[in-house]
Formats: C-alpha cells, sequence, structure tokens
C-alpha cells in the first residue's frame, strides 16, 4: 500500500506534469472506484484547470478551477497508480485526458485490485477520513511533547499506534518498522510507558526516514509505481520490513517477525527493548 513517501513522491510527479493544465476528457472504465457518481464526476472535472496538487496522510488532494473551484481527492489504497503517459492496459480503471492538441496527455489511474477511492467534492469537508487525520510528520504539532502527552495513558503497542492515523497522517507499517528500528524501540513496548527521550527519537527517526524514503522515491515492495511507473528505490535501504530470517545489520540476530493488529512487524529482538 503506497504510504507517505510513495504519495509525496506522486504529488511531486503530477504537479510537474499537471499543473495549470486542463482535464480535457475523462473516461470511465470501470465505475466501482468513484465516490462520486460517474456523470456528476465527469462534469465536475471535464475543462477544469489544475491549480494544486497536494498530500493530506496518503490522500492526494487535486484542486481544479473553472467556473468553480472542485477537489479531486485520490485514496490510493492497496494497488492503485496513477500514471502519466502509460498504456492502458486491463487494470486500467479511469483516463484523463489533458490538454489539447500537441500538448496532449493522458493520466492513467490503474488499480488492480480496485480498493482506491476517487471522488469530487467542493468542501473538504466532505471528505470525513481526512477530518479525522492527526498531524503530518513534518508539521510543527509532531513534536516530542505532542508524542508524550498523546500516549500518556496508552495501552497500545507504540507499533500500532504509529500505524494510527488519528495520531499522526501518513506513517505505515513499512516505516513504522523502520523507525522503531532505528529508534531500537521494541515495537510491542506499550505507548504509555515512553520516555521524553524515546518520545525524541520517534520524533527525529520518523522524519530522517521519511525524507530518506522520499529521497529514494519511495519503496516497491509489490505494486508501487512512480507516476512515470517506475519503481521506488528505498527497498534497497530498508532494514528491517520483511527481512525475517535475515542478519539484523546492527547486531547480526536474525530479524523476526510477529502479527500486531492483523499487520507483520518486523524487528531485532536483541537491538529493540
Amino acid at each position: 500500500m503506497p504510504e507517505l513517501p510513495e504519495v509525496e513522491t506522486i504529488r511531486r510527479d503530477l504537479e510537474k506534469a499537471l499543473l495549470h493544465k486542463t482535464f480535457s476528457q475523462i473516461e470511465v472504465i470501470d465505475p466501482f472506484v468513484l465516490r462520486t457518481p460517474q456523470d456528476k464526476f465527469i462534469d465536475a472535472l471535464k475543462k477544469k484547470s489544475v491549480e494544486a496538487i497536494d498530500r493530506r496522510g496518503k490522500a492526494l488532494i487535486v484542486t481544479c478551477v473553472g467556473r468553480d473551484k472542485v477537489y479531486l481527492v485520490v485514496q490510493l489504497m492497496m494497488t492503485g497508480q496513477l500514471i502519466i503517459e502509460g498504456v492502458p492496459d486491463k487494470h486500467t480503471r479511469i483516463i484523463f485526458h489533458v490538454g489539447n492538441g500537441r500538448d496532449r496527455s493522458l493520466m492513467l489511474y490503474n488499480d488492480q485490485r480496485r480498493f482506491g477511492q476517487l471522488r469530487v467534492v467542493k468542501d473538504l469537508s466532505d471528505v470525513k477520513h481526512l477530518s479525522l487525520l492527526g498531524p503530518e510528520p513534518f508539521d510543527a504539532a509532531f513534536n516530542p511533547k505532542y508524542i508524550l502527552e498523546y500516549t500518556r495513558h496508552s495501552k497500545r503497542p507504540i507499533k500500532n499506534l504509529l500505524l494510527d492515523h488519528t495520531f499522526v497522517a501518513g506513517i505505515g507499517n513499512i516505516y513504522a518498522c523502520e523507525i522503531l528500528f532505528r529508534c531500537g524501540l521494541s515495537p510491542k513496548r506499550l505507548a504509555g510507558r515512553l520516555s521524553l527521550a524515546q518520545a525524541k527519537d520517534i520524533h527525529q527517526y520518523s522524519i530522517q526516514v521519511l525524507n530518506e524514503a522520499i529521497e529514494a522515491r519511495g519503496s516497491s515492495m509489490r505494486n508501487y509505481r512512480d507516476a512515470s511507473g517506475q519503481e521506488g528505490g528505498f527497498k534497497k535501504l530498508i532494514r528491517v520490513y520483511a527481512r525475517e530470517g535475515e542478519n539484523c545489520p546492527r547486531c547480526q540476530s536474525p530479524i523476526q517477525r510477529t502479527v500486531q493488529a492483523g499487520r507483520s512487524t518486523f524487528y531485532c529482538p536483541q537491538c529493540q527493548k
């Protein structure tokens, strides 16, 4: 599932390709992924110009202007892709025609498992998911004091809390594992038992890991591709995620896997206490 670094990479790619360009036509091949009625979805976007492309958590927000302003909100979920100048295939659900004449291009929304969601709204408050999100990891509001106060009475494992989008937006399973490895914290540690020093580590390494992953253009573990259809490079830098049985890069002990809240967690039981 694309997490914050993957979605941010796509956002930057789309900004270069779409900003100030117009949707000339929209072909809906599979309306299953729409959360706006098909006719309204097409009418709302057709002949609209892209004014801005933003990200909130794992959601992309495309601001479109014309006679009125609307927002195209895309949640890629597990296998969603936005590809510029790709070739439509059996997984292509929507084709966005961008520009006219020599400047014409295509943006494809591909989704193998069809879990993604696309909607058009006039007010972002209409998207309930966005109103539930906690601060972005890069925001000033996400800081050691906030982490410590939020977790003070929590009886949940810290790994589960990092995946909670109401606590912090956009950190998914890959990066939660990597952050906790760099912190030297067990994913099973109760969040309510964090010290100030540990809260500072979580803050510092959250920013560090996510920035490194953005620089590497995300992690392609399965379906993720950037807007050019290319894989991300952070997979080569991953230290524990999906490395069960391999030697820990820090102490050479075998990396272990456990399941927390239905998600696989990878960690070093020697380095992460």
